[in-house]
């Protein structure tokens, strides 16, 4: 947002984003992303400030797990303030934006990210299985094999939530004869089927009730 509008616009459209959007950018936040497409609203320059505040809020802890949110883009279509000033400050904009905010995100699917680490295993040849076991085992993938004399790397990746303990058992499984090495990758979505698990899981440690929230929880009345 510190960029010149028309400079902004410009690389947005270079980039595939339409050119009406991008010229209506109203707030970046992280990789989130607020468009305006209204329409002559009265009063909305003067609340636009307490919208992106309510925004900032809702971005910092999502709905599922109270979490940072990613990828992001809001669009406001319509809106109706009330002509008193009294009725249109902190108090009534920002808990009213954050939860729309919520809500949508769960009407529109939202999921979790977890992060994920590149491992590199080598090993020689006869453990080969057993560095593979220990990437496929923790939910992993095995993307490649180099092999080098009579020695073996093993390039896969696995979620981090996964690999506690990965030490102690990849020196077992190939008898203390496999070196390794790890990097972080990049966030990836939990599966599907283990989303509410997961959820669930952070939710109790964060002291929230223990249930997936939904749309009505945010978007009531």
């Amino acid at each position: 947002m510190n960029q010149q509008m028309l400079e902004r616009r410009d690389i947005l459209i270079k980039a595939g984003m339409d050119k009406d959007e991008a010229k209506n950018i109203k707030d970046i936040k992280g990789t989130n992303m607020l468009i305006d497409k209204t329409k002559g609203v009265q009063y909305l320059n003067e609340t636009m400030e307490l919208i992106i505040e309510g925004i900032h809020e809702a971005l910092a802890g999502g709905p599922l797990a109270d979490e940072p949110v990613q990828n992001l883009k809001m669009t406001l279509v319509d809106v109706k303030l009330h002509e008193d000033a009294i009725h249109r400050g902190p108090a009534q904009v920002i808990p009213a934006v954050r939860g729309a905010i919520k809500g949508g995100m769960l009407v529109a699917g939202d999921s979790l990210l977890e992060p994920v680490q590149k491992i590199q295993i080598t090993v020689p040849m006869d453990q080969m299985g057993a560095a593979t076991s220990q990437i496929q085992g923790r939910r992993g993938q095995v993307f490649d094999m180099q092999s080098e004399g009579d020695t073996i790397t093993v390039v896969g990746k696995a979620p981090v939530a996964e690999l506690f303990g990965f030490a102690g058992d990849i020196r077992s499984a190939t008898e203390g004869r496999a070196m390794w090495n790890t990097e972080f990758a990049g966030f990836e979505l939990v599966p599907n089927s283990m989303l509410k698990e997961v959820v669930v899981a952070i939710r109790k440690r964060k002291g929230l009730k223990e249930v997936l929230p939904t749309p009505s929880d945010y978007l009531a009345g």
